[in-house]
């Protein structure tokens, strides 16, 4: 096992979900458990893997691609009524985004329960270049998303603006060192919920009940 692989599975035994084993870049197995958090998320914020925050994000108006390969406008698409999970990704990476990935996925069932079916999961990625619909659609396979989860791509130059508008630039232009992050909100009219970390099932659950008022 060399070095990258030894981080991967600590990552993997720490959130309680494991990256997909590959043989000739087919997907063998993956699997999504539900262990304790890492932290306790009723626990200190300083117990916490990952770190919180809250802003007024304005999302810019760009057009956006989903994995349909239909036009999305960004500004409007968020402004719906209902839950938002947002997450920035790329199909390629093999560090955080699969991670990221895995969280959502796990929770849909209890998101959906938790919504009633009003909620939305949103994927942007950020390697544009690369990413084009089909290939969001075979990862959309990979994580077995259901109906609220979208995936978005689009023209560079409004990949770039959705990211600054987020706060989620990534350092020295490397897509490799962008952050791993997810982004709440309740309602257009709410504030967004930063958190900057990787999280468990059990840990996006908690943040999940707290972004919409809903009692542990």
């Amino acid at each position: 096992m060399n070095l990258s692989t030894k981080r991967l599975a600590g990552i993997c035994l720490g959130l309680g979900f494991c990256l997909p084993a590959r043989s000739g870049g087919i997907d063998q197995a993956w699997t999504l458990g539900a262990p304790e958090p890492a932290a306790s998320a009723s626990g200190p914020s300083s117990a916490r893997k990952y770190q919180l925050g809250e802003a007024q994000y304005q999302a810019p108006d760009v057009g956006l691609i989903d994995a349909d390969g239909g036009g999305v406008a960004l500004r409007p698409f968020l402004a719906a009524e209902g839950p938002v999970l947002l997450q920035f990704v790329f199909v390629t990476c093999s560090t955080v985004c699969p991670l990221l990935s895995a969280s959502l996925s796990s929770a849909q069932t209890e998101l959906n329960a938790l919504s009633g079916g009003k909620h939305r999961l949103i994927s942007i990625s950020i390697d544009p270049e690369q990413d084009t619909p089909e290939q969001l659609r075979d990862y959309a396979k990979r994580f077995k998303a259901g109906g609220n989860w979208h995936f978005l791509t689009g023209p560079p130059d409004d990949i770039k603006a959705v990211l600054q508008a987020f706060d989620a630039n990534y350092s020295s232009g490397n897509k490799m060192y962008h952050k791993p992050l997810t982004f709440m909100r309740r309602s257009p009219d709410a504030v967004w919920r930063r958190i900057d970390g990787l999280l468990g099932k059990q840990d996006l659950i908690a943040e999940y009940r707290r972004t919409m008022g809903l009692s542990d």
